[in-house]
């Protein structure tokens, strides 16, 4: 079934020193615009680009239901997205020798391990990386990095394989809180480095989700590797060597658990990284760790990312019992940018508001607009703040997944496997389309490749063209 909506809504309205600097500009917008390689999708969210590819190979009018190339099963569970290099996809995975596979929303909601506290686990769990082909979804190889007993449980619905690894032209990097394990691993499979770390302990037991990020540079010695280990025992962000992992430097913060991703963001000349935890958002200096900037006063913690363009980075989240908060940070400012009590805006704050905040799907930017997904699907002027449009998302199914952007259309799938294209836009228009998945949960990031868009499941790994 096929389902189209639209709401019309008004849109809201030296020389040679010179042409160095537009060109460096335009460069500059280029990188945000795109990921490492066209073809590539090699991080959570796609890296630097946020959810945005620049390939347009998609097909413009798809068929119902859509028709996977191809599906592969994937031992264990996980919420990691898969992620594409080349011709290879990888993906982590959790197998346990008991255990069931997650379930959606409503079901975990009511499971009764998660109305008070998840039991600590008894049985061992095979944390692995999988290597897959993009061309037919054959298993090129796969192996286990750690096997041990988590120290904490989780919830019915989240895994313990959530954060999407990271890829270099040569290296993929896995990492698993729940096992405080990282490794990387070259192409061929063959382990390069590990390291081992304090198993998260996250609010409720509900278990952990912030992804790698790694920071590619022409000149690999200054490539740098992130990963956000914020919980209930401490707050640390560490940057290290993709090389050999070792550790550059570190930043703490007050504790607190989120599962947001950092984000790398370039606010005027300075390489930043940008983290949403409990309470605030700080930015830091990627080359020494320096904080830079943060915003405070934010009664609730990050599940969903952050998303930033040229001109300023944009976040909304919200918990059980918070205000629900939305904020745009432009670029140029330095030091505690937080709003007086009673106040919107300042010089550094654009416009925030409240009861807006998503919960787990990042926000996109495109163009003059930034959306919001889940429940509802929200538009507004990036500029100003002023909401555009509020509708409910066709079929009224949770997206929990995060959206991604492919020329003027915004792809995601619900938990129930519908695809769902959002035309951008002030307009309001949205397509679902039946996938035919049954008794499958949809929570996992799709990717992107040229003419493929790849979507875990709780089951398997689909590719669609």
């Amino acid at each position: 079934m096929t389902t189209r909506m639209k709401v019309s809504i008004p849109a809201f309205r030296p020389a040679s020193e010179s042409l160095r600097k537009l060109g460096m500009l335009v460069s500059a917008l280029a990188i945000l615009q795109s990921p490492a390689l066209a073809d590539d999708w090699r991080q959570f969210r796609g890296g630097k680009a946020l959810s945005v590819s620049s390939e347009t190979k998609l097909p413009s009018d798809w068929q119902e239901p859509p028709q996977a190339a191809w599906r592969t099963e994937i031992q264990g569970s996980g919420w990691s997205q898969p992620i594409i290099v080349g011709d290879k996809v990888f993906v982590s995975t959790a197998v346990a020798s008991k255990g069931a596979k997650p379930k959606g929303m409503s079901g975990g909601v009511m499971d009764p391990s998660t109305m008070g506290k998840a039991p600590k686990p008894k049985d061992p769990i095979a944390w692995k990386v999988v290597c897959l082909s993009l061309s037919d979804g054959k298993l090129l190889w796969e192996q286990t990095a750690i096997e041990a007993i988590p120290s904490f449980g989780k919830h019915a619905s989240n895994t313990f394989a959530t954060e999407t690894p990271a890829a270099s032209s040569d290296t993929v990097y896995v990492y698993f809180g729940a096992a405080g394990y990282m490794a990387a691993y070259d192409f061929n499979g063959s382990q390069k480095w590990s390291k081992s770390l304090e198993p998260q302990k996250i609010s409720n037991d509900f278990g952990t989700g912030s992804s790698l990020l790694l920071v590619e540079n022409e000149n690999s010695d200054s490539s740098r590797l992130i990963l956000q280990q914020y919980n209930e025992q401490s707050a640390t962000l560490l940057c290290l060597n993709p090389k050999d992992g070792q550790e550059i430097w570190r930043a703490e913060r007050p504790k607190g658990s989120a599962w947001s991703t950092p984000i790398h963001w370039t606010n005027d000349g300075t390489d930043e990284i940008i983290t949403g935890g409990q309470g605030s958002v700080i930015a830091y200096e990627l080359t020494t760790g320096k904080e830079r900037w943060k915003v405070g006063g934010l009664d609730t913690s990050f599940s969903c990312s952050l998303v930033a363009d040229q001109s300023a980075v944009y976040f909304g989240t919200s918990s059980p019992g918070s205000r629900a908060p939305i904020y745009a940070v432009s670029k140029g400012h330095l030091g505690d940018l937080s709003l007086d009590k009673d106040s919107t805006n300042s010089p550094a704050i654009l416009w925030s508001g409240f009861k807006s905040g998503a919960g787990m799907p990042s926000p996109v930017v495109v163009g003059d607009y930034l959306y919001f997904f889940g429940n509802t699907a929200t538009c507004y002027e990036k500029k100003t703040g002023k909401e555009v449009y509020r509708k409910r998302m066709p079929g009224g199914t949770l997206v929990a997944g995060c959206p991604v952007v492919v020329g003027d259309k915004i792809y995601m799938f619900n938990e129930a496997g519908n695809m769902i294209i959002v035309k951008t836009g002030p307009e309001f228009e949205a397509t679902e389309l039946a996938t035919g998945a049954k008794d499958e949960v949809y929570w996992s990031t799709p990717a992107i490749s040229s003419d493929s868009i790849l979507v875990r499941s709780s089951d398997a790994i689909y590719c669609f063209r």
